[in-house]
């Protein structure tokens, strides 16, 4: 048994005495281990330095996301480089071109007229002979209130003539039938037309025009005695004639330009026959205001059972201002 057991003896010697001397040679190797593990520590930290690349690559980066919104600015303007020539430029070429809306003009004038003719009130008349308005004595004068106005819409017209005059008319009679005549005649005329303009264009334009002419005439004659008994009468008529005529303006300059009118009516309706004929040369100051002067000629013959007469031309200078937008 001793024996048995120093044999044991020696085997487990032989088995621990190698295993004591490897346990150094492992601890030796194993003390690296510290440095290692803190390479290891260390080694995401110094790995951290790098990621911080990233970062500023993200910063560097960060510019070149801005840059495809910097043609933003640029696309804005070629817009609206593009969209003028194609967009404004039509318009204004429409503007200047487009001619569909209201026009309007307002002609205040002053109509300096002679009157001429035959004037009848009561079965009494009194011959006026021709007017003269250069100035003769107490000649036939009418002084009183006209005022013009249009309108346009594309090529429909429409207009009125207004007249307000006092006529007057004494003068000593060369026979003796009475000493001296006295007439006086207050006159109302409205004249609305509407018509189409057939010529428009920067040299003039051309107007046909249909409407009707309305007067209102007061006469009143005063003789006084000569061999034969004076008298005072005075009647008032209204009555509308049916018109047709033409009217139209030409452009000499941008500035300067020429304007006329002549129309016929009656036919005996309303009246026998009324015609009326004026020309007159303007000034254009502005866009807005003109000023224009020229000759105008109106005629009428009416009569009717009950004794009055007005069979008389009023002709004379036309002066007045056109304000027109």
């Amino acid at each position: 048994m001793m024996l048995f057991n120093s044999k044991r003896t020696v085997t487990c010697v032989a088995i621990l005495v190698p295993l004591l001397l490897a346990i150094p040679s492992v601890s030796r190797s194993q003390a690296p281990a510290g440095p290692s593990e803190k390479i290891t520590v260390s080694d995401p930290l110094a790995k951290a330095a790098p990621m911080e690349e990233p970062a500023v690559v993200a910063i560097n980066i960060a510019p070149k996301t801005v840059e495809p919104a910097l043609p933003v600015p640029e696309i804005v303007p070629a817009k609206t480089n593009v969209e003028t020539p194609a967009e404004s430029t039509p318009s204004k070429k429409q503007a200047s071109a487009d001619d569909s809306g209201w026009h309007f003009g307002v002609t205040p004038y002053l109509f300096l007229s002679g009157l001429s003719g035959k004037v009848g009130a009561r079965g009494r008349v009194f011959d006026l002979g021709s007017s003269d308005f250069s100035g003769g004595k107490r000649d036939n004068f009418a002084i009183g209130f006209m005022m013009a106005v249009d309108a346009r819409k594309g090529r429909f017209v429409i207009l009125n003539d207004m007249i307000w005059a006092n006529l007057t008319s004494e003068k000593d009679t060369p026979g003796p039938l009475y000493s001296t005549t006295k007439l006086g005649a207050k006159i109302f005329i409205i004249d609305p037309e509407a018509g189409y303009r057939f010529v428009n264009s920067e040299k003039g334009s051309v107007d046909v025009l249909g409407g009707v002419r309305v007067w209102s005439v007061e006469a009143s004659l005063n003789a006084t005695a000569g061999i034969a008994p004076g008298f005072d009468v005075s009647q008032r008529k209204t009555w509308a004639a049916p018109v047709i005529g033409v009217r139209g303006v030409a452009n000499i300059t941008p500035k300067f330009f020429l304007a006329g009118k002549f129309d016929i009516g009656g036919a005996g309706i309303g009246a026998d026959l009324t015609t009326q004929l004026y020309g007159a040369a303007g000034y254009r100051f502005t866009d807005h205001f003109a000023l224009l002067g020229g000759y105008r000629w109106l005629q009428v013959d009416y009569d009717d059972e009950s004794g009055f007469l007005f069979d008389t031309q009023m002709s004379g200078i036309m002066i007045g201002m056109k304000f027109s937008w």
